[in-house]
């Protein structure tokens, strides 16, 4: 029996001893998910611009390539292998299909590339491969672009609310430190 008062003294005593009203604001763990979530998308985002950065980059060597006609059979090769490495990486559906198109005018080409037109096929690349290539990565940065600024008023939100859940805190302590009786020294 004494010990049953005790077990019920001292749980009385520890249910006291709990604050009975607790603030809950909004929870930082909500936006440090937030956060992991977009940098998540961050990393799928950079690949596929790097991706089409690469399309874009092997695009114009294929071009540079084409623009040296004293040697007509490597020309059309390098520019065949560029364009199917660009094709390898799996860019962007239309300018897939224009490199798909873009390869099979090379490999006609390599037949006879003595013969070849390497203004026409310099035309054709930058028509069909490179202007289309061209648009997607701009179309990427763009898109980054705003995103960079979506971020930076966050940032300014975050900065708003630190400083006022400071102001608040502050406000609250020196509340609680006037209404505190002094203690004898």
């Amino acid at each position: 029996m004494r010990i049953l008062l005790a077990l019920l003294f001292s749980v009385s005593m520890f249910v006291e001893a709990q604050p009975q009203r607790r603030f809950v604001g909004p929870l930082p763990a909500n936006a440090e998910m937030s956060i992991k979530q977009a940098s998540e998308q961050l990393a799928a985002a950079k690949d596929a611009v790097e991706k089409n950065i690469a399309v874009l980059v092997h695009l114009r060597t294929a071009d540079a390539a084409l623009a040296d006609a004293m040697q007509p059979e490597n020309a059309i090769q390098k520019a065949f292998e560029e364009v199917e490495e660009a094709k390898r990486i799996c860019p962007d559906f239309f300018v897939e299909q224009a490199i798909i198109k873009m390869s099979r005018e090379l490999e006609a080409a390599r037949r006879s590339p003595m013969s070849a037109d390497f203004g026409r096929l310099r035309s054709l690349l930058h028509d069909n491969a490179l202007v289309p290539a061209s648009s997607v990565v701009v179309r990427d940065a763009s898109r980054l672009e705003e995103e960079t600024l979506a971020w930076l008023r966050v940032q300014e939100l975050i900065s708003a609310h630190v400083r006022s859940l400071s102001e608040l805190a502050s406000q609250g302590l020196k509340a609680a430190e006037g209404a505190r009786p002094s203690r004898p020294q």
